[in-house]
């Protein structure tokens, strides 16, 4: 047994390793252990750490399962109290581990913990964490801002899963990632699941990671515009309450047009809208889905409420990027 469990998933990214371990190795806090689940790569990943790192736990898939399935290959065999989630294009500080540990620690209502994410070679922000708006999506936090602002602890909805620290008894409670969502919003889906559920997510800003955004998937890919399309509808069938889902319905309409004039207006129309259909064709499966977490939820919907970004401010700021 170990207080925490590090779990990355690797697809051909051999070349990220070096950097990412060593970070870790380099740690302050040592009661932890290093899980990577390599999803079937094809370069030299699985010597390279055989060869290198020979103290981690090596998962061996035989085909890629995705960001959510290498992640619960990995849970499988995970034994720490907590359940750190790090993507293998990261570095960390020395005391990212030590400083999540203490926030968590120091609140038995904190079920997940929110590094200070920075964008590798940058003195910007990538994210603090995430916020959810009346349209139930979600949005992060301080996104191109200098990393030297957000400088003291608060809370947010939910954090980034390239960096996070998760209770284990949160994630017994109401579930860890979702494997259908492959990869893409899969930490959106767990952190309202989280909020929703009464859990609260704290900030970090001491546990910085300097994360190379987007190396592995391109932001605007076919594959990474598809799984957003399909899975931000997934999210709102599966854990918004449906009083809420009709009050704020024009918001989420103003939502999914927003983002269809931007994907599509960048030419990714066909992967855009072929995410959309197969959420339709999905839609009962999904329903389905809901009805467990529906009876978890503990938040009164004017406090759910109170804590959302309208969307229209949202859309605003985007405009202005």
């Amino acid at each position: 047994m170990c207080e925490i469990s590090i779990i990355i998933v690797n697809w051909n990214g051999a070349h990220h390793l070096l950097g990412c371990l060593t970070s870790l190795i380099e740690q302050t806090f040592r009661d932890f252990e290093i899980i990577i689940v390599d999803n079937g790569s094809s370069d030299n990943s699985v010597s390279y750490i055989r060869d290198n790192f020979p103290q981690v736990r090596l998962v061996c898939l035989d085909h890629n399962r995705g960001f959510t399935g290498g992640n619960l290959a990995g849970y499988e065999v995970a034994q720490g109290r907590f359940i750190a989630l790090l993507n293998n294009d990261t570095r960390v500080e020395q005391s990212w581990l030590e400083k999540m540990l203490e926030a968590m620690q120091s609140d038995r209502g904190v079920g997940i913990c929110a590094s200070r994410i920075v964008i590798d070679g940058t003195d910007l922000i990538d994210s603090i964490g995430d916020l959810f708006t009346t349209a139930f999506s979600g949005t992060k936090v301080g996104h191109l801002k200098p990393k030297k602002q957000y400088d003291r602890p608060h809370h947010v909805h939910g954090g980034c899963a390239a960096a996070i620290l998760y209770r284990r008894s949160m994630l017994d409670e109401i579930g860890f990632l979702d494997d259908d969502f492959f990869f893409n919003h899969e930490d959106t889906d767990l952190n309202l699941r989280a909020w929703l559920c009464g859990w609260k997510c704290m900030y970090v800003p001491e546990a910085i990671v300097y994360h190379k955004v987007s190396a592995t998937v391109g932001e605007l890919s076919d594959m990474a515009v598809y799984h957003f399309s399909r899975n931000t509808v997934w999210v709102w069938l599966k854990n918004v309450p449906l009083s809420l889902m009709i009050r704020f319905l024009p918001h989420r309409l103003a939502y999914e047009l927003s983002s269809a004039v931007y994907f599509c207006g960048n030419g990714k129309w066909r992967a855009y809208l072929c995410g959309k259909w197969d959420a339709i064709r999905s839609f009962r499966h999904m329903w389905r889905k809901r009805a467990s977490i529906q009876r978890l939820i503990k938040l009164q919907h004017d406090h759910i409420c109170r804590g959302l970004v309208p969307i229209w401010s949202y859309l605003l700021s985007r405009l202005q990027k």
